[in-house]
């Protein structure tokens, strides 16, 4: 009788799995389900598994919905789907005359004592495993999972791949004070089946699968042999790998335990370095503790952020509508995205972008929430602190740093000691090294105060290891173009303030191109350190600021690296580099192979529009035309085909614009070009290598506080790679003459090289204005803002008269760092303090050496 039941009800279990149309609840919960996404490298991973061995899905905690979700994926990426959940209690989600057999079965079948997992999983089936509790009860003959997948791998040909699998509902990241929620729903970190299913409905379109490291079990237990570990030994190290890898892809994406911001705010004010610091002060400046400690608080209060999530689903939702709204694409570097996940399941991190625009701080965001990288907290001005957006920037993530504080002590060892905290708890920071944003479009040089912060705190031991990640962000068009304009030609900079947000309304009228997001290589800085031979606490302090300097170069060069060359930066080099009008079509298009096979020979990243490059640079040309940049003259009508060509040209004041987009790829030029002015400063077709040599290095000293350079590539290496590239494309032979190496300039070389050293002209153009402007010092000191502003009037004057050729060399900004290089160079003699933000604060001089002078006119002159 018994028998006879058994036969007729069959083999089911409560854990089995079934196509939804037989599942009424399943079709019902069908479209809710498919909103859960899988990023295609995972799905292609595990299309690849599946090929190779058997999958089994192994989740941290016993889920209903998180099986449904993966089962659901499978099914519609196309993936062996899993028909078993061993533990997991799936009736519910079974057609009801299965459901009922799976409970009747149960008085004769136990799925434990069978083996059942073993059983199906040599039948090379996929399955879901749990790794630890269970959210049902009545689990008394439950035996562990991988103690049966140990069994099934020793009878089996083909691997058994573990794959961890998190699935997440959003980007909260867990607090570390718990609510009666928590206690009467489980917490966020292992939620009980009603807040679970809560979660979801309210984060579903934002719920997400992540796939960690698969474990190959065959490999696994082959590595274990011969050890005198059990097989419960073995399960049991295997599910603490499993678990730690899952909680590292959660670490990732959204960080660790989340402090308050009060709470934060004790921890740095009970430091005991800063307790001391804040008594010693105390003492010396005859105030009480308590008024030294209020001052600390209050600064406090200005500096930290206060994270909250809600602001995070907000920006998310407002973000993707105006990206949409305003840009034709966002690119971004995946590849980059999975090395910065990688390391931030390993160590904290800090992301230094460049700065391009007030957009960064949102791009960036936006794009490591969409990746699954958890957010940083990001250093931010306080000139951002203006209502309502200093509110809505601190929710966000933002604290907030004043522009100098070198007279305030107390105010720099309170900052210093939050980002200490910061560190400590393991959030990731993000700061701009630049500074402030680049209103030319190239990279401004390093400000060493952050970084010098972030590695004194990694010494006093915030974090076992930390990731200094270089990123490098552009646009097509910055929304800022106008405001950068009037700041180059010498306007003042607007503050930020509310009525700018009004304003900005007029920014939504407008398409911006693309943005484009790579990630450099990370600098760690435990191996960074241990690189050099002499360590940090027996530098001098004149040694740390070198080395602080080095490690500032060395992130900014790697962000020039891995910048990308966009069509519409290309475009704006080639019509910017000649010396005539206009340029026509087919010169142009010859002009930009040219650049962009030197390019190419650099092995930069272009953008991917490239692929079809003509097409590219005509719809660069294009955009530069309908927004009003240059003039296109096409043919006319009757005109004889011998004089029919399309000519463009760019108006005066036009130039200064183009000239932005042209300095983001610059700097793979700037060699090339030292070394084509070199050539063209002399009309010899016979010319010493030494003379080059010696050119190029009088660039580098000249320029060095317009372009970042490799320090460790010398001089000579660097000259030769460049006489090689251009030896090979026929415009040079090398010779000896008398033992000394020669090169000669050979058929149409002189006139290939002439637009590759235009590209500079206009940076020479502005030193050599900028040393004819010292005239305004020899009757009297002057203010260093007066002093730009007369040089800038006469550089207009000498357009004007035909001295000078490129009016993009009119700008302020130029004149300013030609006022360095001159002050370096001892023209020019400063008294003042130069990191004094005012510009009146300092004034000029000129030297008495008038031989130096002249000789420094003279070496600049031959190259105008």
């Amino acid at each position: 009788m018994i028998r006879k039941l058994k036969q007729i009800i069959g083999e089911y279990y409560p854990g089995f799995l079934y196509d939804e149309t037989t599942s009424p609840l399943l079709w019902v919960f069908h479209k809710v389900l498919s909103r859960v996404q899988m990023t295609g490298e995972y799905i292609e991973d595990l299309r690849d598994l599946s090929r190779k061995g058997i999958v089994v899905h192994a989740l941290k905690n016993s889920s209903q919905l998180n099986a449904l979700i993966l089962w659901n994926i499978s099914k519609r990426e196309g993936i062996t789907r899993p028909v078993y959940c061993h533990g997991i209690n799936m009736i519910l989600w079974q057609p009801f005359t299965k459901a009922l057999r799976s409970l009747l079965s149960l008085f004769f079948y136990n799925p434990y004592k069978r083996k059942f997992l073993k059983e199906i999983t040599k039948q090379k089936q996929t399955s879901v495993i749990y790794l630890r509790g269970s959210e049902f009860i009545g689990s008394n003959y439950e035996k562990d999972p991988l103690l049966e997948l140990i069994s099934a791998q020793k009878e089996l040909d083909v691997p058994i791949y573990l794959v961890p699998q998190l699935v997440t509902y959003g980007r909260r990241r867990e607090k570390k004070d718990k609510t009666l929620i928590d206690l009467l729903f489980g917490e966020v970190e292992n939620p009980g089946a009603l807040r679970r299913i809560i979660n979801f409905a309210r984060f579903s379109k934002m719920a997400f699968v992540i796939s960690a490291e698969p474990v190959n079990l065959k490999e696994y237990l082959d590595k274990q042999r011969g050890s005198s570990l059990s097989p419960g030994t073995v399960a049991y190290l295997l599910r603490r790998k499993l678990i730690e890898q899952i909680d590292e892809e959660k670490k990732a994406i959204v960080g660790p335990v989340l402090k308050s911001r009060e709470e934060i705010i004790e921890i740095v004010l009970r430091d005991p370095q800063l307790v001391t610091f804040m008594k010693d002060m105390s003492d010396q400046e005859n105030k009480t503790y308590d008024d030294i400690f209020k001052q600390s608080k209050k600064y406090l209060y200005e500096i930290a952020s206060d994270y909250n999530e809600a602001y995070i689903g907000i920006w998310n939702k407002v973000l993707t509508w105006l990206w949409n709204d305003i840009y034709d694409g966002v690119v971004v570097d995946k590849e980059g995205l999975a090395r910065m996940r990688n390391v931030a399941k390993k160590m904290p991190f800090v992301v230094v972008p460049c700065h391009r625009s007030h957009i960064d701080y949102l791009f960036l965001s936006y794009v490591f929430y969409h990746n699954n990288i958890q957010l940083p907290f990001i250093a931010a001005g306080t000139n951002l602190l203006f209502w309502p957006m200093g509110h809505i920037f601190r929710k966000s993530g933002a604290f907030f740093l004043r522009r100098t504080f070198r007279n305030d002590i107390l105010y720099g060892h309170v900052f210093s000691q939050y980002i200490k905290v910061v560190m400590q708890e393991g959030f990731p920071i993000e700061f701009f090294i630049e500074g402030g944003r680049s209103r030319t479009g190239k990279m401004v040089m390093p400000k060493y105060g952050l970084l010098s912060m972030v590695i004194q705190a990694y010494r006093e031991g915030a974090c076992d290891n930390l990731a200094v990640i270089p990123v490098y962000i552009g646009y097509d068009t910055v929304i800022e173009e106008k405001s950068y304009l009037k700041e180059i030609g010498g306007g003042k900079k607007e503050l930020e303030k509310t009525s700018s947000l009004f304003k900005s309304r007029k920014v939504l009228r407008k398409r911006y191109g693309s943005v484009y997001m790579n990630v450099g290589e990370p600098i760690l800085l435990k191996d960074y350190l241990r690189s050099h031979d002499l360590p940090m606490e027996e530098m001098s302090m004149a040694e740390r600021q070198s080395f602080y300097r080095k490690m500032g170069y060395e992130i900014v060069g790697e962000i020039n690296k891995i910048s990308v060359v966009s069509p519409i930066s290309l475009v704006a080099a080639g019509l910017l580099c000649h010396y005539r009008r206009g340029i026509s079509h087919d010169d142009l298009m010859s002009l930009l192979d040219e650049f962009y096979d030197y390019l190419a020979h650099r092995k930069v990243r272009f953008a991917a529009t490239f692929a079809n490059k003509e097409k590219a640079l005509i719809e660069a040309l294009n955009r530069f035309e309908s927004l009003g940049q240059i003039t296109r003259m096409g043919p006319e009508e009757d005109e004889d085909d011998e004089l029919a060509e399309t000519i463009y040209s760019v108006e005066d004041d036009k130039r200064m614009s183009l000239e932005y987009y042209k300095n983001n790829i610059l700097h793979f030029f700037v060699p090339l070009s030292f070394v084509a002015n070199s050539i063209l400063s002399t009309t010899d077709d016979d010319i010493p290598l030494s003379k080059i040599v010696e050119d190029y290095s009088y660039f580098k000293r000249l320029f060095r506080h317009e372009f970042i350079f490799d320090d460790t590539v010398d001089d000579m290496e660097e000259v030769n790679n460049i006489l090689s590239y251009i030896h090979d494309k026929g415009m040079i032979v090398g010779h000896d003459i008398d033992g000394e190496a020669w090169i000669e300039v050979k058929g149409r070389g002189r006139t290939l090289l002439v637009p590759y050293g235009g590209l500079i002209h206009n940076y020479i153009e502005s030193y050599w204005i900028a040393m004819r402007g010292t005239a305004y010092l020899k009757d009297k000191k002057r203010q260093e803002k007066d002093l730009v502003k007369r040089i800038q009037k006469l550089g207009a004057k000498m357009y004007k008269k035909g001295e000078i050729s490129k009016a993009e060399a009119l700008s302020r900004l130029n004149f300013q760092n030609a006022v360095k290089f001159l002050t370096e160079a001892e023209i020019l003699k400063p008294e003042g303090d130069e990191e004094d933000s005012r510009k009146d604060a300092r004034t000029f001089s000129l030297t008495d050496d008038k031989a130096l002078m002249e000789s420094l006119r003279h070496r600049l002159f031959k190259f105008m």
